[in-house]
């Protein structure tokens, strides 16, 4: 049986004990399956969201491993080609082409190297647009709870499902 039907069946079960016609021995022993049935049954759902989280961590942890091997290995690679052009500098060889590969330097556009900022005119700066404005939800959250009465917000506790082992 399904968690949502035994939920269903709870609630009959709820509207059938105001009836005066059933005995109550027959809706304690009905409440006690159903409550076994529902009990058993959220805690095998909550052993596989155990489980579901357990993998989706283990797969950020994965991914940042991972990023951190691409990250060493880019950089191994930057730095073996900077020795190619090094080399290749060293001895004023501008090509190398052999039946499986082609080498060649070039030149890179030209950029600006800033020597000294506080040298540079200030018709050469420029201004980022500040961030938008956006709600202090910590102080908004205090002055609430202090008893302040705020146009468009107010407090509310929710709920959420804590699965421990």
């Amino acid at each position: 049986m399904k968690l949502f039907e035994i939920a269903a069946q709870f609630r009959e079960l709820e509207l059938l004990a105001d009836q005066d016609d059933i005995p109550e021995e027959a809706l304690r022993d009905t409440l006690e399956g159903l409550t076994g049935d529902f009990e058993a049954k959220v805690s095998n759902i909550a052993k596989f969201v155990l489980g579901l989280q357990a993998e989706a961590d283990a797969i950020e942890e994965a991914a940042k491993a991972m990023q951190l091997r691409a990250d060493r290995i880019a950089k191994r690679a930057d730095s073996i080609k900077a020795y190619i052009l090094f080399q290749m500098q060293a001895i004023g060889r501008a090509r190398v082409d052999t039946t499986e590969i082609r080498i060649r330097r070039q030149n890179n556009p030209v950029s600006v190297q800033i020597t000294d900022e506080r040298d540079i005119p200030k018709e050469y700066w420029r201004q980022p647009e500040p961030p938008p404005p956006c709600v202090d939800k910590r102080a908004l959250k205090e002055a609430l709870q202090g008893g302040a009465t705020v146009p468009g917000a107010y407090l509310e506790a929710g709920e959420h499902i804590r699965i421990q082992l």
